[in-house]
């Protein structure tokens, strides 16, 4: 290999190698930004979710707690309180009162676990609640996840419980709340972000239990394994999940947050997802544009490189060659050596 082509090939392989470095910094400091950015509004939706999820508990806490401060429930305790007290005429009382507490379930209690009134299931007529009966303070409780049973599916509700006493004699009243697609049209979400819930009311994966706000969510198979493992751990955890192939694959990283009811019993997952498609076109960016400097540097290094051999090489081949002649013992072409010599030593000074 000459010395041209060596001058030259330094020339490339250093230009490559400072294009490569500068690109990879960019990538990796891009991807951590983001990384890091893409942290925070994780972060500050879970806080959001928490905060509605805690300000929706109260609310149902504090209309159970006006049911059961009103005359009307008040009475009735005390008319069940009388002996050979019928029940029966208070049916229908649940339904009435969650459309006016703006409620999706009502159950009214008797003392001994019997159900009087319900407004998802009226024909449970006496059904027993005996876990209802056995929690001492209710007053003192907040709202809590529950299944809760319908006629025609099992819900999955915030409830929450007051009780009236009369006497010796408690009446519980439990209203609540469908946790669904409803609750989740209420978080405001910043641009490329969504929420998934879970409810976990079955053994298993079941895909119609995962909506998004607008209902059963698509593609819900994809969701399985980060179901299951949340199922078998009973903790948080983040997956990457990657839907379709090719150029129109997309990336999603989600958080999975177990949600648990009163007996530490997993009732849902709650899923916040953060879109990767940005980050992916930004890398992929940076890479075509490092390609295209790349390429375009290496065109002008080529160029740059040819002419500086080219000004430093000829001179001393020349003088090589000259150097040959006078060894040969052709003494009349030293001039030309010498002139060589000169040549080269004039050439060099310009290009330094």
């Amino acid at each position: 290999m000459s010395f041209r082509t060596k001058l030259m090939a330094f020339f490339v392989v250093t230009i490559v190698a400072a294009v490569t470095l500068v690109a990879w910094g960019v990538s990796v400091y891009t991807r951590r930004a983001f990384e890091e950015f893409d942290r925070q509004r994780t972060d500050a939706l879970v806080a959001q979710f928490r905060r509605e999820y805690a300000q929706r508990g109260d609310e149902i806490a504090h209309r159970v707690q006006s049911i059961a401060d009103s005359e009307a429930t008040l009475r009735m305790a005390m008319d069940l309180n009388r002996p050979q007290a019928d029940a029966s005429q208070y049916y229908n009382d649940a339904r009435g009162i969650a459309q006016t507490q703006q409620l999706d379930f009502v159950d009214i209690v008797a003392d001994d676990s019997a159900l009087i009134s319900s407004s998802e299931w009226p024909a449970r007529f006496g059904y027993k609640n005996d876990w209802v009966s056995a929690e001492p303070d209710w007053n003192s409780k907040g709202a809590f996840l529950r299944r809760v049973d319908t006629p025609d599916a099992v819900d999955l509700g915030l409830l929450a419980v007051r009780t009236v006493r009369v006497g010796e004699r408690r009446l519980f009243l439990i209203g609540g709340q469908r946790l669904d697609q409803n609750f989740l049209a209420t978080l405001v979400l910043p641009e490329g972000m969504r929420t998934l819930l879970y409810r976990n009311l079955e053994q298993g994966f079941v895909p119609a239990e995962l909506t998004d706000s607008r209902g059963p969510a698509s593609q819900s198979e994809l969701f399985a394994p980060m179901i299951a493992e949340v199922q078998k751990n009973r903790g948080e955890l983040q997956r990457t999940i990657t839907s379709g192939a090719g150029p129109n694959a997309n990336s999603e990283t989600f958080n999975a947050i177990p949600l648990v009811g009163r007996d530490n019993d997993l009732l849902g997952v709650l899923l916040v997802g953060s879109s990767r498609q940005s980050l992916i076109q930004m890398l992929i960016f940076i890479r075509a544009l490092a390609l295209l400097v790349g390429g375009g540097v290496i065109l002008l290094g080529l160029i740059l490189g040819w002419w500086i051999s080219a000004r430093v090489t000829r001179p001393i081949e020349e003088l090589a060659a000259g150097a040959r002649e006078v060894a040969a013992g052709h003494w009349g072409r030293a001039w030309r050596c010498a002139r060589a010599m000169k040549s080269a030593s004039s050439r060099m000074h310009s290009t330094k």
